[in-house]
């Protein structure tokens, strides 16, 4: 593929400005070589910082894969009279042969492998590295930077496969995508669904131990306030373990993986796991802790892993007011959120505090989410979230996510069908409900049916602006979208996206 023949080191000095100056000046106009990049640790940290500014880009998390194209096709927003040269037009109208979402698709496809190039060169150096190399070989530095880039291989690999493969449910053994562990790789192999699967599921349980030392027990992990600081008495490359891969973060991962590959018995060990030892650490921010935040609020408290992105603010304000002289052409107004959370506004916090109500005299019937921007309440100017704790973070998983996976599999029952105990899946749903709405909202259920229903709205809840939720529909292959305003879209044939006509002749 393309994007594995571009020069690496370059990709990472475009990335790495503004942490690692210190290397660039070792060869001449800017440029450095694999062999000079990896002479000290310094290089293999530079190397790292690089590959999460990659993932935090607007191609990935940094927009397109959370609050941008994710949440459009999912059908969030509401574009209402919005002409079609607006961004994501077409991404609404899942008009998939359109330039538009072929643009995003490639976009997408080559920054993911881009990365994924990235991640094959440093862990090819790491493996051969002396671990005395490293300034803290006692805390296990080495072996930390290696778990961190197979974590964030096998990431990667596996946002291709969600966006161009069919959901496993549907298809495991038709040729998928490419899963590449070598750098270059100039003419990639697809694997099956099931083999790109099983490749995601090994590069993450063998980062695990080699993230274990530093992560298992690290006290900066337990709490939100420590996770996204740079509060590590060994240096800032240690801070900010929660925008990091760190092991429970892999661990969260995993559980998601093996969801979506349908393997619920791990499913369920792995995010019981992650809930028994850390549910203290990440525990589901309450009405109190969200009332008291100022700046974008993204309910930090229960994010296990984020992405981070110094310029979120001024990016989605850019994308939020492209036609701010009218208020009901907002690129992002919300579609119709008020319907989901029927007879709980007052009280559910990712409504009350997460979303931006109308202002009748200035905004009409204009929601908005508060994730990446916080809003006056009551409508009118946007306050500033630059300089907010919360402000440059985009959530990729978070412990309701874990909770809801319990609940889920606990439905399923050891068939996978439905044959559980939905009493306990009701219980264990309800804990993150209840935990959102000051104990003032549950649901109840019977049967699997009744339960599934339950959870996919809450799905929706949320994963406001966070990318989630497409993906879980792909991934029971619901046959119907339906949005917030209760328009129902026919889901037959749009899960899978084709991949770019620019990789498919260079493709085995």
């Amino acid at each position: 593929m393309k994007s594995y023949t571009k020069i690496f080191t370059a990709c990472v000095l475009a990335l790495s400005l503004s942490s690692c100056n210190g290397w660039l000046d070792i060869t001449p106009q800017g440029l450095t070589t694999e062999k000079n990049l990896f002479e000290d640790y310094d290089g293999y940290r530079s190397a790292l910082n690089g590959i999460y500014q990659q993932m935090a880009s607007a191609d990935l998390y940094g927009r397109e894969l959370s609050w941008g194209f994710m949440s459009a096709l999912s059908q969030y927003y509401d574009f209402g009279s919005m002409d079609n040269t607006q961004l994501y037009t077409y991404t609404e109208k899942m008009d998939y042969e359109n330039k538009e979402v072929l643009d995003y698709m490639e976009g997408i496809w080559q920054t993911a492998y881009n990365t994924v190039a990235n991640c094959n060169v440093l862990i090819s150096h790491i493996e051969e590295a002396d671990p005395q190399m490293f300034p803290y070989v006692d805390s296990g530095e080495k072996g930390m930077i290696h778990g961190e880039a197979l974590a964030a291989r096998a990431l990667m690999h596996f946002e291709v496969l969600r966006l161009f493969a069919p959901a496993p449910v549907v298809d495991r053994t038709s040729k998928s995508i490419p899963y590449s562990t070598t750098y270059p790789d100039k003419v990639p192999t697809r694997y099956t669904t099931g083999e790109v699967l099983e490749k995601i599921v090994a590069d993450l349980q063998a980062a695990l131990p080699l993230l274990e030392q530093n992560d298992r027990n690290l006290s900066a992990l337990q709490t939100a306030s420590n996770r996204f600081a740079a509060n590590d008495s060994r240096g800032l490359f240690f801070g900010y373990r929660g925008t990091r891969l760190h092991y429970w973060a892999v661990k969260a991962l995993l559980a998601r993986v093996y969801m979506y590959a349908g393997d619920y018995a791990n499913a369920l060990t792995t995010a019981k796991e992650v809930y028994d030892t850390c549910k203290e650490w990440f525990p589901l921010t309450d009405y109190t802790t969200a009332n008291g935040v100022s700046g974008a609020i993204k309910f930090y408290d229960d994010i296990i892993f984020a992405s981070y992105d110094q310029y979120l603010v001024d990016n989605y304000d850019d994308v939020m007011l492209a036609n701010q002289s009218a208020a009901a052409n907002f690129m992002l107004a919300l579609r119709s959120p008020q319907n989901r959370f029927t007879g709980q506004t007052t009280y559910d916090i990712r409504y009350k505090f997460g979303i931006n109500r109308p202002d009748e005299e200035e905004q009409e019937n204009v929601y908005a989410s508060c994730k990446y921007v916080k809003y006056s309440r009551t409508g009118g100017d946007i306050e500033s979230a630059s300089n907010d704790t919360q402000g440059a973070l985009i959530p990729v998983i978070r412990m309701s996510e874990i909770m809801m996976i319990i609940a889920e599999c606990q439905a399923r029952g050891e068939s996978g069908q439905g044959d559980g105990v939905i009493s306990e899946a009701v219980s264990t749903l309800n804990a993150v409900l209840q935990a959102r709405s000051r104990n003032r909202y549950k649901v109840s259920a019977s049967t699997f049916d009744e339960f599934m229903k339950e959870l996919e709205d809450e799905m929706w809840k949320e994963n406001i602006g966070e990318g989630q939720y497409f993906f879980y529909l792909k991934r029971i292959n619901s046959p119907t979208l339906v949005t917030a305003a209760s328009q129902t879209i026919q889901m037959s044939g749009k899960y899978v996206f084709d991949i770019p006509d620019s990789e498919t002749n260079l493709l085995q």
